[in-house]
């Protein structure tokens, strides 16, 4: 970045050392992948350049400062390539660092002629096209842009904005010294409201990737699991059972595999859980790793519900993403020992789940006076 004080790039240096301290100890370390990893770079790469940027400045090293300009330039495309690496997408990783390394030879490559300004300003808005298909990666999201997307989503919108208007004015004045200090201090600003804004939402999505989306089914699924339970006891209706399903140990293996490989692991044990309980079945996320399962039917039915998810869970196919036998592990009540409410009933649910888990997982256990444990241990 080119600031107008020295002032400037010590904020930008000091904001952009704990932003990288935050995602590197805070993201990539709690989930290692190829998403946390470009994000971290992204903080890394601005740190070392608003430290050159301040040397440059304190002992007038222009040529140095221009190279730490136009490397930043890599940031916002290694935003983009994080968020599409965290989409499971091929993530171009490689065009960050080839961004950077372009724009600081072309900048320090003008240091000396009169188009120095108009080059800056080309290659700072060439680097906000990655901050608009950034917006775009957003979008793509199942948040659409918005929660605790959207300091990012309005951060990334604004940088393009503020290129075109350093590009316009740099391209009528190219032939005046380059002297206008709004652009430069709107420049420095931008950089500083974009790393505020990126560690907001990148640090939500490299702790939890899923809160929202799980969110979202959990308030549909409580709503109407909370009004069927109602009219069951209204009508005295004593059929009703909930499950709690969970797998086992989903830390290590998003450890083991990597945030893609968990994703397809945890796709295939949704579509497990679907494809084991009836079709009537009300069924909702239950945190970020299990589900809440809300049916009517027999105990005999339901036993083999269960017992048939257990058997899909740990069947080993040749597609699946790490080649070891995966596990479960399922609490179950109903509303004759729990009652009707709703939260007394996951409470239930969740307390038989964790003896089942403690008996050593991938097996059931029931909320009754008289346990009924499920015998098929891994």
């Amino acid at each position: 970045m080119t600031f107008s004080t020295l002032d400037d790039a010590v904020v930008l240096s000091a904001l952009a050392t704990l932003t990288s301290m935050i995602m590197i100890g805070l993201g990539f370390l709690y989930r290692p992948g190829p998403a946390t990893l470009l994000w971290s770079s992204m903080f890394v790469l601005v740190t070392l350049s608003a430290y050159a940027t301040v040397i440059a400045g304190a002992a007038s090293i222009h040529l140095l400062g221009d190279a730490a300009a136009g490397a930043a330039m890599g940031a916002p495309a290694l935003v983009w390539s994080g968020l599409r690496a965290d989409r499971g997408v091929r993530s171009y990783a490689w065009v960050g660092p080839v961004q950077g390394a372009i724009s600081a030879a072309v900048y320090v490559g003008t240091d000396s002629t009169g188009i120095h300004s108009l080059v800056f300003s080309l290659v700072y808005f060439a680097s906000t096209i990655w901050a608009a298909l950034s917006v775009r990666e957003l979008m793509l999201r199942p948040e659409r842009g918005g929660g605790r997307l959207l300091p990012l989503t309005l951060a990334s919108a604004l940088l393009p904005t503020i290129g075109i208007a350093s590009l316009v004015v740099s391209s009528v004045t190219w032939y005046m010294t380059p002297a206008s200090p709004v652009l430069p201090d709107l420049k420095a600003l931008g950089q500083i409201l974009y790393l505020t804004c990126a560690i907001v939402t990148l640090l939500s999505l490299a702790r939890m990737p899923w809160a929202v989306g799980v969110a979202e089914r959990r308030d549909v699924f409580t709503l109407t699991a909370v009004e069927r339970l109602r009219r069951a006891e209204e009508a005295d209706e004593t059929g009703w059972s909930l499950v709690a399903v969970s797998l086992d140990d989903p830390e290590a293996l998003r450890i083991a595999g990597g945030d893609s490989a968990f994703r397809s692991i945890f796709a295939r044990f949704e579509a497990d859980v679907y494809a084991a309980f009836p079709v009537e079945a009300d069924i909702g996320a239950d945190g970020a790793d299990g589900f809440l399962v809300l049916l009517s039917r027999p105990d005999a039915v339901v036993r083999d519900c269960i017992r048939n998810l257990l058997e899909r869970v740990s069947t080993v196919t040749d597609d699946q993403p790490l080649a070891v036998e995966f596990s479960a592990s399922v609490g179950w009540t109903d509303v004759r020992t729990s009652g009707y409410e709703l939260g007394a009933l996951r409470d239930a649910a969740h307390a038989a789940m964790e003896r089942a888990r403690a008996a050593g997982g991938h097996r059931w256990d029931r909320a009754e006076p008289v346990a009924q444990t499920g015998s098929k241990p891994r």
